[in-house]
C-alpha cells in the first residue's frame, strides 16, 4: 500500500497586512489571512456576490502562489519569499479603486470606473442584450434620457472582476447570451485596459 505524506499546511504571513478597505466595507487583511491558508475558494455569502473582494482575493492568490509553490515542497517557505510576496500584495492594496499594469518602463493605473464604463459599453453592443440596465445609478441620475446601466467593477492590482444586470430580448436562449457577454466583456476589458478579468458575472433581470 503506498503511504502518502501528510498535507503541508499553508504558510502564513508573517505579520498583518495593513487593513485598505475596498468600495464594498471589507478590508484587504482578512482576505490575505484567506488566501494564504488556503480558502480562498471558500468565498462567504458577500463575496459570491461582491466583484470588489473576488478581484482582491484573486489577485492575492496569484501573488501569494510562489509562496504556494515553495511551501509545498518545504515545511516552511523561506522568510525572503514570503517577505517578497507581502511586498507585491500590499502594492496591490494600496489603491483599492485603482488597477495597476507594471512594465519595464513604469506602470499604468487605470481607475474601476474606466472598466466599469467599457464593460456597460461592451455588454450594450451584444446581440441580444435589449437594455443593458438594472436599476438607476448609486445617485439616480439618467444619462441622455436613459437609466444608467447597472455595472460594477472591482479592480485589485492587475486583476478586475465585473459584475453586470442586464434585460434580454424576448425568445433569446439566456444561457448563451451571459456566455456571449462574458466572453465579449472579458477580451474587450483585457485588450483595452491590460486588465486580467478573473471574473464577469452576468445578471439577467428582465426579459423585453
Amino acid at each position: 500500500m503506498t503511504e502518502f505524506p501528510p498535507p503541508t499546511p499553508p504558510t502564513p504571513p508573517p505579520e498583518p497586512l495593513p487593513d485598505t478597505r475596498l468600495a464594498c466595507g471589507r478590508t484587504t487583511g482578512p482576505l490575505l489571512e484567506q488566501v494564504a491558508e488556503g480558502r480562498g475558494g471558500d468565498l462567504d455569502a458577500h463575496q459570491v456576490t461582491c466583484p470588489y473582494c473576488r478581484a482582491a482575493l484573486a489577485e492575492f492568490d496569484r501573488l501569494w502562489a510562489p509562496v504556494r509553490a515553495v511551501a509545498a515542497d518545504r515545511p516552511e517557505a523561506p522568510a525572503s519569499l514570503v517577505d517578497a510576496a507581502l511586498r507585491r500584495v500590499r502594492g496591490a492594496s494600496d489603491e483599492p479603486d485603482y488597477g495597476r499594469i507594471d512594465s519595464p518602463l513604469g506602470h499604468t493605473r487605470v481607475a474601476a470606473r474606466v472598466v466599469t464604463a467599457l464593460a456597460r459599453h461592451l455588454a450594450a453592443g451584444v446581440p441580444g442584450v435589449e437594455v443593458a440596465l438594472g436599476r438607476l445609478a448609486a445617485d439616480g441620475h439618467r444619462d441622455s434620457g436613459e437609466v444608467v446601466p447597472d455595472v460594477e467593477a472591482g479592480v485589485t492590482g492587475g486583476s478586475t472582476a465585473v459584475q453586470i444586470t442586464l434585460a434580454a430580448a424576448y425568445g433569446q436562449d439566456l444561457q448563451a447570451l451571459g456566455e456571449r457577454i462574458r466572453v465579449v466583456v472579458a477580451r474587450g476589458v483585457r485588450e483595452v485596459t491590460g486588465l486580467e478579468p478573473v471574473d464577469v458575472t452576468v445578471h439577467i433581470d428582465d426579459v423585453w
